[in-house]
């Protein structure tokens, strides 16, 4: 059992990185978020780093929609705003939210592409597919199942234009069993697992009650630079080829950094350093 156990952890679960934010820079997702600092006092003589925030990580709530959404993002600049006159009333900042926990990266197991089964409201028992998922709130949207018809000029009020109805897709909660994969073998609901295949070099997905194989669709792996990994088109003048990425250029010395870019420069120092002493 004991090398078992070290197998299955040097294993690399590549599933957790299939998600559609992949390849967009971090630094701009939690700037549509908001949660990045306002300004960073520092130089405080050995204390530590000030940092006034736009919107504490803390302070930061949840939404079912993705943060670079045009309604998820005035939310998130509405309450970043909130904070911010807070602080300067010196008010206290209360939270007012449900601590929403979100599943472990290691166990989630439902990825856009999937044919999964409504388990709640007017859809119940009918299937569909995952057009895309959001795993801060554990929320999963089933493609023309668990809609809600909104009209898109209710907020302009009394107007001379024509109200517009259309359906849009309900988040469906997987902690909640509002949603649940379809077993291949039956075409029933299902929970999913994720354990090693037989080489025991990869994690596949296996249905818990009948053991059968549900595998990840393409649709997963589709990004916003990418439809499928394969079909990825480098740009030219603007990517760098792969090949140059992976070419083996820094040869490790025995210098100090700015020692060696003496020595790239051709710069001669006779200046001898004189001994230092640690107390």
């Amino acid at each position: 059992m004991w090398p078992t156990r070290m197998l299955s952890r040097s294993v690399r679960r590549t599933y957790m990185d299939l998600d559609y934010a992949k390849h967009m820079p971090k630094e701009y997702v939690e700037k549509v978020k908001r949660t990045v600092p306002k300004k960073v006092y520092t130089n405080r003589y050995g204390a530590p780093d000030i940092v006034r925030w736009t919107l504490h990580p803390d302070d930061y709530v949840p939404s079912d929609g993705r943060p670079w959404d045009l309604d998820t993002f005035q939310k998130n600049s509405q309450r970043a705003h909130n904070y911010h006159q807070h602080k300067l009333r010196r008010k206290f900042f209360e939270l007012r939210h449900e601590e929403k926990v979100a599943i472990p990266p290691e166990e989630w197991t439902i990825f856009p592409g999937d044919l999964v089964q409504v388990m709640v409201g007017k859809d119940k028992g009918k299937t569909g597919v995952v057009s895309h998922v959001n795993k801060e709130t554990n929320a999963v949207f089933v493609r023309g199942r668990h809609t809600k018809l909104i009209n898109e000029y209710e907020n302009l009020g009394e107007s001379d234009i024509n109200s517009i109805y259309r359906q849009i897709e309900q988040p469906l909660y997987i902690h909640k069993g509002q949603v649940k994969l379809v077993d291949p073998s039956d075409n029933e609901p299902c929970e999913a697992d994720w354990v090693l295949n037989e080489e025991g070099n990869e994690y596949i997905r296996i249905s818990k009650r009948s053991k059968f194989q549900i595998p990840v669709p393409q649709l997963a792996r589709a990004t916003s630079e990418y439809l499928a990994p394969d079909r990825y088109v480098e740009a030219e003048g603007k990517d760098t080829p792969a090949e140059v990425v992976l070419e083996k250029t820094y040869k490790p010395v025995l210098k100090s950094f700015e020692e060696e870019i003496a020595d790239t420069m051709g710069i001669q120092d006779k200046r001898k350093l004189q001994p230092t002493y640690w107390y």
